[in-house]
């Protein structure tokens, strides 16, 4: 037995004489016909083990590894009701404001035209002084609660409200100061609009620590597929911020949209990036593109079904680790309560508030106004929705991932009219994260418990 993952020892030693059993919550994984991993989806704590391990009763377990597989949550008490744990625990979750998650969309505005956008043709507006006052004041309003809190500054393309985004940084940081409250921020950008001085601002005084940034493929494939409005290309500008960014310390993910256009120039960007000094100090992360609400129909045949691209990650996955580009993992945990968090809210630029950046700009999916909270009253969908249980839908009851992404997206769950790109509710990692986990185990030294 050998531990691949320790995340926490979540669990006191057993009581002499206690009766335990394996826990529900143990993903089994079968490495090969003699090796398997044992991956405890609570604690996120894993060990490889002889697939004949699991033959055994606990009591031909040795008292050594019989306390190191209670404490790391592989075995437990045989009275406990886990189902019931996880269902409270979910519950909890759902109310919990001491972790507030905010998503602001600064502006609606966006100065590329990329080909697949899913957002529509954008207008002009842009968070306005009393929208800023507001957020603050419902910060204010739980600063009794709020112990933690992370915004995601999002558009349109948000550095065209620039200074937007330090006004309100500001405010929020001060809260944050004052009320002894956790702060930490990240963007998700086209990057264009970067320079190394704003760089320099965003990372190092407004606490912007990660930014997404897409890049589909080398000059040639990402300029032709997200180019300025005026049409002129936009790799090498963007490229060379990305360097800016990371020497002044930020975490930067590469994420590349996909689709049958531009897969087959993926790896030269990815031979590319390898050979560059970029390697190391980017992340990467592989998206398909999906028919959201205004995909061009003109995109459309691109596109990837669900299980034709579970295959195409998985070759991009393989060859970026070979490449030293991508490290295999264990998948994380999404807040418990997921995006049903009382804390998990969504700003759009008019101030109105919605549960998902997906339904953003579609009326029906409008939850409120920031600024004018009596003129949208809470609609009957949204009352049903945050009533919403993996524990009581088929897909999610039984499945040994819950506590991991906590039923995946419930609106999926529930309306099939979203538009959400596919009907599934899963999360996307799930596709490929046991083959991940398999490699890790096929890599794995001899480090013992």
């Amino acid at each position: 037995m050998k531990l691949l993952n320790e995340s926490n020892r979540i669990q006191d030693l057993p009581k002499q004489g206690t009766h335990l059993k394996w826990s529900i919550w143990n993903d089994i994984i079968h490495v090969d016909k003699d090796y398997c991993v044992l991956f405890n989806t609570v604690s996120r704590n894993a060990i490889l083990t002889e697939a004949s391990y699991l033959q055994k009763t606990l009591n031909d377990v040795s008292d050594e590894e019989r306390d190191i597989l209670y404490q790391l949550a592989i075995i437990v008490d045989a009275s406990r009701d886990e189902m019931v744990e996880q269902q409270e625990r979910f519950n909890r979750g759902k109310e919990d404001l001491s972790y507030i998650d905010l998503t602001i969309l600064v502006t609606h505005d966006c100065q590329m035209r990329c080909a697949y956008c899913f957002e529509g043709n954008k207008d002009k507006t842009s968070i306005d002084d009393n929208i800023a006052t507001q957020i603050i004041k419902l910060l204010e309003n739980n600063s009794t609660i709020c112990q933690r809190l992370r915004v995601t500054w999002f558009g349109g393309e948000p550095l065209l409200a620039y200074d937007k985004i330090k006004h309100l940084s500001n405010k929020i940081m001060a809260f944050c100061k004052n009320n002894n409250v956790s702060y930490v921020a990240d963007i998700t950008t086209n990057g264009y609009a970067l320079t190394s001085s704003r760089c320099q601002e965003l990372v190092e005084e407004l606490n912007v620590k990660r930014f997404i940034i897409t890049l589909d493929g080398l000059a040639p494939i990402h300029d032709k597929r997200r180019p300025l409005v005026s049409g002129r290309p936009t790799f090498e500008r963007i490229w060379n911020n990305i360097h800016y960014l990371v020497d002044y310390g930020a975490k930067v993910t590469i994420r590349m949209t996909i689709d049958r256009e531009n897969h087959s120039s993926v790896p030269n960007f990815l031979n590319y990036l390898a050979c560059s000094r970029l390697k190391g100090r980017v992340g990467l992360s592989f998206c398909r593109t999906i028919d959201l609400n205004y995909t061009p129909e003109t995109v459309k045949p691109q596109l990837y079904s669900e299980a034709e691209w579970s295959e195409v990650e998985w070759g991009l996955i393989q060859m970026a680790h070979d490449l030293g580009l991508w490290s295999y993992q264990f998948p994380h945990a999404a807040p418990l309560g997921g995006c049903l968090r009382s804390g998990d809210i969504t700003i759009a630029a008019t101030g109105l508030i919605y549960k998902c950046l997906d339904t953003v700009g579609d009326k029906r999916w409008i939850c409120g106004s920031i600024a004018q909270p009596n003129k949208y009253p809470i609609p009957a969908w949204y009352k049903k929705w945050l009533d919403w249980n993996p524990m009581s839908n088929t897909t999610c009851r039984n499945c040994v991932l819950q506590p991991l992404c906590n039923g995946g997206c419930p609106h999926n769950a529930l309306y099939r009219d979203k538009k959400h790109g596919t009907s599934l509710q899963c999360p996307d990692w799930k596709a490929n994260y046991r083959k991940q986990i398999i490699e890790i185990a096929k890599t794995y030294g001899d480090k013992k418990v």
